[in-house]
């Protein structure tokens, strides 16, 4: 089963495996130094490396070396961090870790016998399965670094398009792709871990605080903050990351599609990691003075949406390039890329200032109203107009730009917008119907007649859990 090079990569993948191991150990024993840490995960990343593993992203090796390491660094590092809750990290990786092997699998041109990712993955679903049992809420055994480190560099390995899973079917692919699908497509299977690393950092990083440092601010832990329990927050982490795999799969078949595909994926990841972000997990303590650059940092996202601006940045690339591929039917001829290409960066400016000066990002963007929508319409128009002018003018409309699918791009781009800040009123909805919820399931409804206002009055301090009034009667739903 498989050839010499695949059992050569499979042995130092488990070597390197066994050094995670020995290190997370040691790290559980006597916490380590973070450098310390990075050091051992160098080395086993080195074996891996060593094998003949790595990224073909480029004909230049020294470049797709260094992303391997990152790769391994990152990843390994994601999942440990991941491990924040009774089952998270496993349930998480058992989901990348089957898509790997449905994506090796698949490969074309491949037979699942002759893969080593699919018997090494199933067997590695069988481990984490079993030891998933025993950790799923309430966890009676717990994972700890070594268990955490372990599982992390195994599935970033696992993950690299190498031959032990056929490439991932990207070496079938055309050229212009497939450097851009051997990234996308691992990236898109690990994207959770990516994602609670990346809002972790960032919203540590905006509050003056080290990355590196715990704390229950993880997105499992705004979850439950926003009223889920424990385990419907590991659940709804699960779905994300089998929607991650499922993406994975689909831009495997439809390489066509395949950036669509990544955009709305990201796209999804986004909205959530927008509407996580703002939840309080935290009480900073007021006696530590934060650095000069913080009040900076908080005028700059908070004030200045600058958040917003960057989701709406997301928004028109997205809009532009699917109203592009609606109007050519889905295939885009090399001349009306380069049009696209070209025309995109003054399309985005086009829109931010025509969307800056409707007022758009002058209100509070979570709480759109129905009001506001005259002025979405108004800003969302004058950008598609002024965008079409500036093209117009820089350009000269050459051959592959197309005015029909500014068109397109135009009710696209209100559709989006205005459905993005909708989503997060509908979202707070959901969640305070589901504190609501659980309020009235833990309380005696209760019956006040006769109080006449102080009745009234005395619902107003339990409300917000759910509590309705009518009149003088009053009950819990």
């Amino acid at each position: 089963m498989g050839g010499p090079h695949d059992r050569r990569l499979a042995v130092f993948l488990l070597l390197g495996s066994l050094v995670m191991f020995g290190c997370g150990l040691w790290d559980d024993v006597q916490p380590l130094r973070p450098a310390t840490k990075l050091l051992w995960q160098l080395v086993a990343a080195s074996l891996f490396v060593y094998a003949g593993g790595g990224f073909p992203l480029t004909h230049v090796q020294i470049f797709d070396i260094l992303v391997t390491y990152f790769w391994f660094v990152g990843i390994t590092n994601a999942v440990n961090l991941l491990d924040n809750m009774d089952g998270l990290a496993s349930g998480v990786v058992m989901v990348a870790v089957a898509t790997v092997a449905v994506l090796a699998a698949s490969a074309e041109g491949l037979v699942s016998t002759q893969v080593l990712a699919v018997p090494l993955g199933v067997a590695f679903i069988a481990a984490l399965l079993g030891f998933w049992l025993h950790n799923r809420p309430p966890a009676a055994i717990f994972m700890g670094d070594c268990g955490s480190l372990c599982i992390g560099y195994l599935l970033a390995a696992l993950a690299v398009p190498s031959s032990l899973n056929g490439f991932m079917g990207t070496r079938t692919v055309e050229d212009v792709l497939r450097p851009v699908l051997a990234l996308l497509i691992p990236a898109t299977v690990v994207a959770i871990p990516i994602f609670d690393t990346t809002l972790v950092t960032l919203t540590r990083t905006w509050r003056a605080q080290k990355a590196s440092q715990g704390g229950q601010d993880h997105s499992s832990h705004r979850l439950v903050g926003l009223g889920l329990s424990e385990k419907r927050a590991v659940g709804v982490l699960y779905v994300m990351a089998a929607f991650g795999g499922l993406t994975a799969v689909s831009m495997q078949w439809y390489p066509a599609q395949s950036l669509p595909l990544f955009g709305l994926f990201s796209l999804i990841l986004a909205l959530m990691g927008a509407y996580l972000g703002p939840v309080k997990m935290q009480v900073v303590d007021v006696g530590q003075a934060p650095p000069a650059w913080t009040p900076l940092v908080s005028n700059l996202l908070y004030k200045r949406h600058a958040a917003q601006v960057l989701l709406d940045v997301v928004l028109i690339i997205m809009c532009f390039y699917g109203a592009y591929l609606l109007r050519f039917e889905g295939i885009l001829p090399p001349p009306t890329t380069h049009a696209m290409l070209q025309a995109l960066p003054l399309v985005v400016s086009s829109c931010l200032l025509a969307c800056f000066s409707a007022g758009i990002y002058g209100g509070l963007w979570r709480l759109l109203s129905v009001s506001e929508l005259p002025r979405y319409a108004v800003g969302v128009g004058s950008g598609t107009a002024l965008s079409l002018a500036v093209v117009t003018l820089v350009t000269r409309f050459d051959h592959g730009h197309s005015r029909s699918a500014y068109m397109i791009f135009g009710m696209l781009l209100y559709l989006a917008m205005v459905g993005s800040r909708l989503s997060f009123r509908l979202l707070d909805a959901l969640f305070l119907r589901r504190r609501a919820w659980d309020v009235a399931t833990q309380h005696e409804p209760v019956l006040i007649y006769g109080a006449g206002r102080a009745g009234k009055l005395l619902t107003l301090p339990i409300s917000e859990f759910g509590v309705c009034s009518c009149g003088f009667l009053v009950y819990l739903p």
